[in-house]
């Protein structure tokens, strides 16, 4: 969802006092000595890039509101949740560039597309990690299929609670389309993300860092 702030009133405004500080603390955080590896950087980028060009796979419910897959789960598997976001605010800066989004927007579009799902996702795969089997299945299902499905509900509860508080110029029949969309487009987030993870922690998973192989498949 590619928010323009037309559609948030002062709520853009705000969305600056959260996001700003949240993505310097993953600047700080971010693990910068293995980023700055040629192989890291090549794979982050070209991480980044991938999802940028899915990201124009949307569906436009209005002019600067648009509902596409996130790919966020991949990234927080793929790179924890400090990359993940530096990533996620890359992605969004060419999403600004590119299609209806503003500048007055990015915040909250960082908010709505980067810190809300990437948090999920990561939030679900410490429970994956807490509470249940050190399983190679149990982690595809639960901490990629599953938590790809539920950070883009979250996602489009959180941006349909945010319009509908801004009162900005969309209908309520409007609004109302734009949440239903999301059950249906938690499919293909799901299986898309499960899909790469699955296929990563086979042949690449070095590339998952939230994969421990030596958890998973030597302690059997």
């Amino acid at each position: 969802m590619d928010l323009n702030s037309i559609h948030l009133g002062e709520l853009w405004l705000w969305a600056n006092f959260i996001y700003w500080p949240i993505l310097v603390i993953a600047l700080y955080r971010a693990p910068w000595s293995t980023l700055l590896q040629k192989d890291s950087s090549n794979i982050v980028f070209a991480t980044c890039a991938l999802l940028f060009l899915l990201w124009h796979l949307k569906i436009q419910l209005a002019d600067g509101l648009v509902i596409h897959l996130l790919g966020t789960t991949v990234l927080t598997l793929m790179f924890r949740w400090q990359v993940a976001l530096l990533c996620n605010a890359l992605i969004v800066l060419g999403i600004t560039l590119t299609s209806m989004a503003d500048f007055q927007s990015f915040a909250a579009n960082g908010l709505l597309m980067g810190v809300v799902p990437v948090f999920t996702s990561y939030i679900i795969w410490r429970i994956n990690e807490w509470y249940l089997p050190a399983n190679y299945f149990i982690y595809i299902f639960f901490a990629a299929f599953l938590s790809a499905g539920i950070s883009i509900l979250v996602t489009g509860s959180i941006s349909y609670q945010v319009l509908t508080l801004a009162q900005g110029p969309l209908s309520s029949e409007m609004l109302q389309d734009y949440l239903f969309l999301y059950v249906p487009i938690m499919y293909p987030e799901a299986f898309l993300t499960g899909a790469i993870i699955s296929i990563f922690v086979i042949y690449k998973p070095e590339w998952i860092s939230t994969f421990d192989d030596n958890r998973y498949f030597n302690d059997k």
